[in-house]
């Protein structure tokens, strides 16, 4: 294979612990004790010497002591001076580079009988190589740890992609990562239980949040840090490094009572190894020239010297029975302690070998030492400076990777024995070599590197203390258990024997030592827990089980405090649209900054093509901006790099402030979505050239806006668009391009990249007509240049034969793609790499595939296989959570992981796959993959899209395997066999804080199991999931938009014929689509209320049958159990699916105020509120041409002229005449009084203008530069009627003919426009006739005209009268429907067609004529009131909406011929509901009267069966001037009005009372002879008892009658005797005289100077005075009443007068109880509200005195004021509950509720949403005991008055006529009476029970036959409702 195995380099990982230390955070070496370390190793040494002393009968030689250890009340002192100068600097200090974590210095004990001699010998000896030891260590110190020199500048494997700055402070704040770290064996009971239970909750805290959480624990699963090419330390380093990029706690480290496995250096510096090597090799020489005296033995023992064990990857030396005699014990060396030995924790092997001390070792034994540290480690020259690297084990043991698992574990076993007997070399010579501290540097365990880069303090402000945490257990009695099978496990013991290894026991308790330094002891919990029969095992002890849960619960608070510090102020505020809006801008912002880093970070990498650069700039500067710019190139080539660099060279090539604009296509999910891309772009463009835009989210209105912001470029700021892959956009929309239209408005420089094959350069060639550029091969100077360069970065050298293999491979493929990675592949050659076993294939597959090879070989087929599988298949990328969990699903990779990396210790509870399997393959990849953010997580994706092509062609070969992974994708969205389904895996993560709901949406899942579903061929499954499953699509468009859940079914392709439901919910959802864009949560209301009636309808024809619908019912069931409070209507009152679709024309940024059509070609033209004009082409569906205002100009109407070249504009009553193409104004005129109306005629050349309100026209000749042709006064027989808008005229012409009348007259007029004359008048064939409008065919002239007199299907008619002759010849039928504003005619002269708008109701309708066969069709029908409108042809008809910056487009061709739209003139007229009246003694029923006189419905509200349709419809009962009042199912009409003539006035009267039973269907009395006060019908109210209050003809006192007896039962009248005279004083009074009059009477000085008598006349006229102004006042109070207001209970009645006091009267008794009356105040109840019982009165009043308004709560039963709430200017609604201890009311303008608690002194306010406009007609209700609050403004909404938020909101699409409240103040049922349709709907909150909140009693309640079979009787009269 021409692959190299993978190296790992200590040097990188050492440079990245060391660069983030800080001086002043080094702890020296002299205040550190290194009490623990020093002992370990004195006291092995000394063992070691003594047992092979014991065995071979010798003393230890001096020559062998080199320094001495003396133990001396715990402190240890330097005796070789030589060693302690060895130290840099001479000693120990408190430098960076010594710190005494890390290095154990060669120490000295004193002994005070110690002989000269020895020392002598010892300095003799020593001599020969301690000269070199100060160069060594400070190699050592300062060139990396574990003895290694800096080798490269990063990581081998990387692309040289980097992130900055920016990048990673948002990772930091949206993304938390915990390192765990403790021993293998003895922590992983608490690790567990971290990851099994703490885990999902912090994931969910987080989440819940918007925060991204992890835990790492790299030990989890794993029993030993054994791997192939020994890089786990710089494995585990890395994750821990990464997770310290995050803020808050991000270490947490557990300890226990066992020492960590050690392991060896993977690297060592040239000079450290060679220093150790010339030690073996002088004591090989020195043994060589001695015979030992049992060298036989000898050399039998060393052949086998080290003990291995077979499940871990550690080692030991065994202890042996050391008998010393009892005496002084033998001299021992500082070298060697007194044991060698390595715990038992990872070894269980029963073989037992020894290392021969120094005293007793041959010249074999180090001859065999010297062969084994030549063998594995070799010199790499390649490093600069070259280093010794530790060979992979499976280059010696070649079985190590084998899939057979029995030979891989023999490998496995032989490498732990060969590992052992090296670091035994490395330690026993390394000491002589280095020292014992920097022995203990370079052997350094996993552990040691975790916990020095874990505690280093992050930056100048975060210690250890801020982010490390240390959790250290105790087993008080497991010294009590060493024979337990399990206490090696916990605590080191010496092999073979239940006693504690003493020397790593006190080497661990240095380890804890060195932590206490390091980490203060407030961030350290010590905890205690008891032995068990089984070791530490929760799940089998209680109180084993306690102690986990007791160590989980306190790490969970700790890591909330933490992240709570993080996480504070960032609670999103406002209302839910509003947080949405936010929300959808934050990502929007985060995702043009992550272009925008990305950009910078290739570009920082850009070092090749300049010449290639120089040609762009040409072309940049010399090409037009109107063409676009299009780089080509294959895969691999550099585009994207080459953007990049050209977006930061392409500002200093143009002149001026240059913006630009980047994207790369494909950095994220987001940025392959069509829609998504423009978005952004209008964003970045809107901030630049118009801030104040608002934004359309469709594409079709966002390619329209993208296009007008393209053309407010200004020549001073000119923008670059640099589009990078364009050809990556994903099929959403079908990859469309053609928002890339040319030609391209000036100053905008549009510059794209593709690949060159690609489908879309190709339309972009034929379409665009772009410049293009091809990228071309790379130079050989390039080339050479490019890796020289790399190499010089990355400290590397090649050997000659490396480099000529590398250059000649680039060579042949010089691609930049192929360039990075062949240079990441021979960053992993080493010097001494066989020249055969190198080969680089020549092209980029070939070196793909070998790279997957390479790690199928290392990491194992079905590992790497699977994972790049999963990658490869993913939408955008994976997270670390989809992939472990993808790999555990697959079995193969499960069987493969069990026999290569199975875990010593086997429990159910560890992963299936181990995290660390997966971050070595992820290390291994390099700048392969990369790590982006996406959907509000982290994921992984392959840095270019050629490795995932290479990747399914090698994993994926067939559909069904490709499938299959798409199917486990969407398993794992669903959440199946998931035990955290719901943590995991949600829809959305719900917190609630405070009463209030805020939601995190699982981005992830919705965007992910659509996809999935639909590519694994689960189209079912993702119709009844996705489609047609409420809660997704209400999350998905809640979470991204409905635009989202509209894609997802354009994106389907049924496998069978259309589903009918798909295209139904499609329909329904784009008649809903800007609803739900402002508020998605109404999507369960928008839903029901249009497709309720139609799936309710959905009924089998037989039995058996199938129904039309297959999924609709259900997802309308779901739909009204919604998760989410949400109004949901019993019935249909939103326009349904199935009329014409329209397309919004988006480009305005205002609203559109004036419309009009070209005059050839399919041209319109509109303006908005800011002046702009633009002229669309309506087959393109855009602007081609856009003019801005001139000085602020608003047209109102519009008229292109002169073949379109020429535009006029009226402005109110000034008009303006501008040329098209150069927006030049040829004429302008202001001084008209009158507003012109303007019309064009002659082929646009004559202009001809009315002007409203006179007889005066003018005509002007355009073609003489708007000259004036003639004025002349033109005057019919008839007047004009109306003083506005008086004048019609036609838009079309013939000749030089104008059609003009005046507007509901009855003539009209041909205007000869040349000669300024009339040629014909044409008089309508009635009197009666009203003309509404007028238009002009080629054959014929039309009068629209209406008949009031006529028929309902014949009162409209259109009039047709021949342009040749003038003479009548026939007319059109219309109907009662057709509310007429703006008439129009097709070109063809075929069609009519009119724009019917009905402000009552709100909604608008298209209706047609066609001129030859008379047929009429009401043809459309959408809400809104449409001001204007045009139709050029059928296919092309426009409208524009009131208050809407889009117009309209309709295609009325498609459906101007179905049949089923013709209107039937014998259909009875559609009416609203005027009033809903509940009956009190029978409340399942309510009576609606309609907006129709006499007609009138009755309404089961408590059967589900007549949900929409009335059980008793009435009609005709009634006429216009009578009043119809409802009680107890009868009807009670006051009619024939009269005249009383017993009046010295005569005044009109009812006469006659007529009661009609609706159940009988009959009169049951009749009574004339009534004298009844005729009123307006809202001002009567008909009581219990059959009382009906009215009031008197005058207006000044209410009267009750007595409808049984037809007499007036009393009057209500206030008596003021008492308010006639004051009694109080003219000085009591004087306060309440204005200051004004009172200091104009008398003056300061004359009030000195005045005498007594003068005092008192002036005081008598003043009282006189003040007399005369209160009987005028008392006087006023006799005035007419304005207004009254009757309680709940009918016991109350409060009156406002026209002089604005209040009077309140009992019904009861008819007596007035008080006058409330404010002098400062005008007291009216157009803003008030009454309690229930009648108790209390609030209204909004205004202090003139003060000048600030107020809210007064009065309580009527004293007649005084309660409380008051001051300055609460605009209130415009007003609500109170029945105890008056809670009001809410309405502000206009700010569109706040607020809530006021009179008698708990409780003010709050809430928010409204975005559409909300109080005003006011608005109604407020409060309900539920003053828990919540209904308000009626427009939309209906419903608010949580305790929470303070909105719960939900209805929009209508017309408006709702009426409300009443269905069960009371305690319900929050509602009845809805519609404006347009008669059908009474209940809304209600979907988290109340279903059905109608009503009594419903027994069956026996239905009175009107609703239980029987037969309803034939009521088909007929129901067939209104049913619309």
């Amino acid at each position: 294979m021409f692959f190299s195995d993978c190296r790992s380099d200590h040097a990188v990982l050492a440079k990245k612990i060391r660069s983030n230390k800080r001086a002043d955070r080094s702890i020296p070496l002299t205040k550190v004790s290194e009490e623990s370390e020093s002992q370990i190793t004195a006291h092995l040494r000394y063992q070691f010497l003594q047992r092979h002393v014991k065995s071979y009968g010798q003393s230890t030689p001096s020559e062998q002591k080199g320094v001495t250890v003396l133990h001396l009340q715990n402190t240890y002192l330097f005796k070789d001076k030589a060693a302690f100068k060895a130290l840099p600097d001479g000693g120990l200090d408190d430098s960076e580079d010594t710190a005494p974590q890390n290095l154990l210095q060669s120490l000295v004990a004193l002994e005070e009988e110690e002989e000269e001699e020895d020392r002598v010998c010892v300095n003799q000896d020593v001599t020969t190589w301690a000269e070199s030891v100060p160069e060594i260590v400070k190699c050592l110190l300062a060139g990396s740890s574990n003895g290694v020199v800096k080798t490269t500048g990063g990581d081998p494997h990387s692309l040289g992609l980097t992130v900055i700055t920016d990048d990673l402070e948002r990772a930091k704040k949206r993304r938390f990562m915990i390192y765990i770290c403790g021993g293998y064996k003895d922590t992983v009971a608490e690790r567990s239980a971290l990851m099994e239970t703490v885990f999902p909750r912090l994931y969910l805290y987080c989440k819940q949040r918007g925060y991204d959480f992890r835990m790492v624990d790299l030990r989890w699963g794993v029993g030993d840090p054994v791997s192939d090419r020994h890089d786990t330390a710089e494995l585990h380093v890395e994750a821990l490094a990464q997770c310290q990029e995050t803020l808050g706690t991000n270490f947490i480290l557990f300890l226990g009572q066992k020492y960590e496995v050690q392991t060896l250096p993977s690297t060592i510096s040239r000079e450290v190894f060679e220093a150790i090597v010339n030690v073996v090799e002088r004591d090989r020489q020195k043994m060589s020239k001695k015979k030992h005296p049992k060298m036989d033995d000898v050399i039998s023992d060393s052949k086998s010297n080290i003990a291995t064990g077979s499940d871990t990857g550690s080692f030991f030396v065994p202890e042996q029975n050391n008998n010393h005699d009892s005496g002084d014990p033998a001299p021992n060396s500082g070298l060697m302690s007194d044991e060698i030995s390595v715990s038992r924790n990872s070894l269980s092997d029963a073989d037992e070998t020894r290392i021969s001390p120094a005293a007793t070792r041959c010249w074999a034994d180090f001859d065999r030492d010297l062969i084994l540290l030549q063998t594995w480690y070799r010199l790499d020259e390649n490093c600069d400076p070259p280093v010794y690297r530790l060979l992979p084990v499976s280059t010696q043991q070649p079985d190590f990777l084998s899939r057979d698992g029995q030979r891989r574990r023999q490998a496995r076993k032989a490498w732990q024995a060969t590992c052992l007997h090296l670091w035994g070399v490395l330690q026993r010579s390394g000491t002589e070599a280095l020292g014992e501290e920097g022995t203990s540097h370079l052997l350094r365990t996993v552990l040691d590197w975790e916990v020095e880069q874990g505690l280093q303090s992050l930056g100048a402000k975060a210690p250890p203390e801020e982010h490390c945490h240390c959790y250290k257990r105790v087993i008080p009695d497991l010294h009590y258990s060493l024979r337990n099978e399990h206490a090696a496990h916990y605590i080191d013991l010496l092999e073979g024997r239940p006693q504690v290894n003493h020397t790593l026991n006190a080497a661990h308790q240095g380890f804890m030592d060195r932590v206490h330094k390091k980490l203060r002891h407030t961030n350290i919990y010590e905890r205690n827990v008891d032995w068990g029969r089984n070791g530490l095992n929760p799940k089998h002890n209680r109180s084993q089980q306690f102690y986990t849960e007791h160590i989980s619960s306190h790490f969970q608070r700790t890591v909330i405090n933490s992240l709570n510090k993080v996480m504070k102020g960032n609670k999103a505020k406002g209302s839910f649209d509003i947080r949405r809006r936010e929300a959808s801008r934050m990502r929007i912002q985060e995702e043009i900054h992550r272009h925008v880093n990305h950009g910078h970070t290739l570009e920082n990498h850009h070092v090749l093509r300049d010449g290639f650069l120089g040609e762009m700039r040409r072309a940049v500067e010399e090409g037009s901006s109107l063409r676009p710019i299009l780089l080509l190139g294959p895969p691999g080539w550099g585009k994207s790099t080459t953007m990049a660099r050209l977006a930061h060279l392409a500002p200093s090539w143009i002149t001026g402030a240059v913006k630009v604009l980047v994207c790369f296509v494909g950095l994220t999910g987001e940025s392959r979505n069509v829609r998504l891309v423009l978005q952004n772009l209008c964003v970045q463009l809107a901030e630049t050239y118009s801030h104040h835009t608002e934004l359309s989210e469709g594409l079709p209105h966002l390619v329209n806006e993208f296009h007008s912001l393209l053309g407010q470029v200004r020549a001073d700021s000119p923008v670059i668009l640099v589009l990078d892959g364009i050809d990556a956009l994903s099929e959403e929309h079908g990859a469309d391009l053609s928002w890339l239209s040319t030609p391209l408005p000036p100053h905008v420089h549009l510059i794209l990249s593709a690949t060159t094959d690609s489908a879309c350069a190709h339309t972009l060639q034929k379409s665009a007509q772009p410049i293009v550029l091809s990228l071309p091969p790379l130079s050989p100077d390039d080339i050479t240049r490019a890796l020289k360069h790399k190499l010089q970065t990355d400290h590397r050298r090649l050997q000659d034969w490396q480099w000529q293999l590398l250059l000649h491979a680039c060579l042949s493929c010089p691609s930049p793609l192929y360039l990075e990675a062949v240079y990441a592949e021979s960053v992993l050659w080493s010097s001494f790499s066989p020249q055969g076993s190198l080969g680089l294939p020549p092209d980029l597959e070939g070196l793909y595939v070998g790279l997957l090879a390479c790690l199928e070989r290392t990491h194992g087929e079905q590992l790497v296989g699977r994972a790049a599988a999963v990658i490869s298949l993913s939408r955008g990328g994976v997270t670390e959570e989809e992939l472990l969990d993808l790999l555990g699903r697959d079995g193969k990779v499960l069987q493969e992981v069990s026999l290569s990396h199975s875990s010593s210790t086997s429990s159910s509870s560890l992963p299936r796959v181990p995290c660390v399997l997966w971050a070595r393959l992820r290390r291994d990849l390099g700048g392969h993959l990369t790590e982006a953010e996406t959907d509000g997580t982290w994921v992984y994706h392959w840095t270019h899209s050629e490795l995932g092509r290479v990747c399914v062609k090698r994993y994926l070969k067939t559909d069904d395997s490709r499938m299959l992974l798409h199917a486990n994708y969407a398993d794992y969205f669903r959440g199946t066999d998931s035990p955290h389904r719901n943590i995991f895996q949600p829809l959305a993560w719900t917190l609630e804080e405070d009463s209030t709901k805020s939601y995190v949406f699982n981005l992830r899942k919705l965007h992910g199991l659509p996809y999935h579903l639909v590519r694994s061929g689960q189209i079912l499954a993702f119709l009844s999931e996705c489609v047609f499953n409420y809660e997704f699509l209400l999350h998905k468009a809640w979470g991204l938009s409905v635009l989202h859940v509209q894609e997802d079914l354009k994106g389907v392709v049924l496998p069978e014929k259309e589903l009918v439901d798909m295209e139904v919910l499609a329909a329904t959802l784009e008649l809903s689509r800007t609803v739900l864009l402002q508020d998605p949560c109404q999507l369960a209301s928008q839903v029901m209320g249009r497709l309720g009636q139609m799936v309710a309808e959905d009924l089998p024809v037989a039995p058996g049958d199938p129904q039309k619908f297959s999924y609709l019912h259900a997802l309308l069931a779901q739909c009204a159990r919604s998760s989410l409070p949400v109004l949901v209507p019993s019935y249909s009152f939103l326009v349904p699916p199935g009329e014409i679709p329209h397309t919004l024309l988006a480009g305005h940024t205002s609203i559109v105020t004036a419309l009009t059509r070209g005059q050839r070609g399919l041209v319109a033209a509109t303006c908005d509120g800011d002046g702009t004009l633009k002229v669309w082409d309506l087959e393109l569906g855009r602007a081609v041409r856009t003019l801005e205002g001139v000085g602020g100009v608003v047209g109102d109407s519009l008229t292109l002229c002169l073949e379109d070249r020429v535009l006029v504009v009226r402005m109110g009553q000034s008009l303006q005449v501008r040329e098209v193409d150069s927006g030049k104004v040829i004429y302008s005129e202001s001084d008209s009084l009158d507003v012109p109306v303007v019309t064009t005629t002659c082929d646009g050349q004559l202009l001809v203008a009315f002007y409203d309100g006179s007889h005066l026209v003018k005509v002007f000749d355009l073609v003489s530069s708007c000259s004036l042709l003639c004025c002349v006064n033109i005057t019919l027989d008839c007047d004009p009627i109306h003083k506005d808008h008086s004048v019609l005229v036609s838009h079309n012409s013939i000749k030089d003919y104008v059609l003009f009348a005046y507007r509901s007259g009855g003539q009209a007029a041909v205007l000869s426009a040349r000669g300024g004359a009339v040629l014909s008048v044409l008089r309508a064939q009635h009197g009666a006739a009203s003309i509404q409008g007028v238009e002009m065919t080629n054959q014929y002239l039309l009068l629209f005209c209406r008949y009031p007199y006529k028929r309902d299907s014949e009162i409209i008619h259109i009039e047709l009268y021949s342009t040749a002759s003038f003479k009548y010849e026939r007319s059109i039928l219309g109907c009662s429907q057709d509310d007429i504003s703006q008439v129009t005619v097709n070109r063809t002269g075929t069609h009519a067609v009119a724009f019917c708008p009905s402000p009552r109701t709100g909604i608008t309708q298209v209706v047609t004529w066609n001129l030859e066969t008379e047929d009429h069709k009401h043809i459309a029908r959408f809400p809104g009131i449409l001001t204007a409108g045009v139709c050029l042809e059928l296919r092309f008809c426009v409208g524009v909406c009131s208050g809407e910056r889009y117009p309209r487009l309709w295609d009325l061709s498609s459906r101007v011929n179905d049949q089923t739209l013709t209107y039937n003139v014998h259909k009875v007229k559609r009416d609203g509901t005027e009033e809903v009246i509940l009956m009190g003694k029978r409340p399942r029923y309510a009576v609606c009267k309609s907006l129709r006189p006499g007609t009138v419905r009755v309404w089961n509200l408590a059967r589900s069966r007549f949900t929409g349709r009335p059980v008793r419809v009435e009609h005709g009962l009634y006429g216009n001037t009578d009043v119809a009042l409802a009680h107890d199912l009868k009807l009670y009409i006051l009619t024939d009005r009269g005249t009383a003539t017993f009046t010295d006035t005569p005044s009109p009267i009812f006469q006659t009372l007529l009661v009609y039973d609706l159940i009988k269907r009959s009169y049951v009395r009749r009574q004339s002879g009534l004298y009844i006060v005729p009123c307006p019908r809202h001002e009567y109210r008909l009581l219990e008892g059959q009382l009906l209050l009215g009031l008197s003809e005058t207006r000044n006192h209410l009267i009750l009658w007595d409808l049984e007896s037809g007499y007036i039962k009393g009057r209500m009248k206030a008596s003021h005797t008492e308010f006639l005279l004051s009694s109080s004083t003219v000085r009591d009074r004087q306060s309440q005289i204005p200051p004004n009059e009172t200091t104009a009477l008398v003056m300061p000085w004359d009030r000195r100077t005045e005498s007594h008598s003068a005092k008192c006349r002036r005081l008598e006229k003043e009282d006189q005075r003040e007399k005369e102004e209160q009987r005028s006042l008392d006087r006023e109070k006799y005035n007419s009443i304005d207004q009254y207001l009757l309680s709940g209970d009918q016991q109350v009645v409060v009156c406002s007068y026209f002089s604005h006091h209040l009077n309140v009267f009992s019904v009861s008794s008819q007596d007035h109880l008080h006058t409330l009356e404010d002098r400062t105040s005008l007291l009216i109840l157009h803003t008030a509200a009454l309690t229930h019982p009648g108790g209390h009165l609030v209204l909004a009043n205004y202090s003139q005195a003060q000048h600030i308004p107020y809210l007064t709560l009065w309580d009527l039963q004293k007649g005084t004021v309660r409380k008051r709430l001051k300055n609460e200017p605009g209130v415009c609604c007003v609500a109170i509950t029945d105890d008056a201890s809670r009001v809410a009311f309405g502000i206009s303008g700010c569109n706040k509720l607020k809530v006021w608690d009179p008698f708990r002194r409780n003010h709050k306010t809430i928010s409204g949403y975005a559409s909300l406009r109080l005003g006011g007609s608005n109604q407020l209700y409060i309900t539920e005991g003053g828990a919540k609050a209904i308000l009626l403004a427009g939309e209906l909404s419903l608010w949580d008055l305790e929470a303070c938020n909105i719960l939900s909101v209805l929009s209508p699409d017309a408006h709702i006529q009426c409300l009443t409240l269905l069960g009371g103040d305690n319900s929050s049922t509602l009845l809805l009476g519609l404006s347009h349709s008669p059908a009474l709907v209940a809304v209600r909150l979907t988290s109340q029970s279903q059905g109608v909140a009503v009594a419903t009693g027994s069956r026996d309640e239905d009175v009107f036959s609703e239980s029987s079979s037969s309803e034939d009787e009521d088909e007929k009269d129901s067939q209104t409702c049913r619309t």
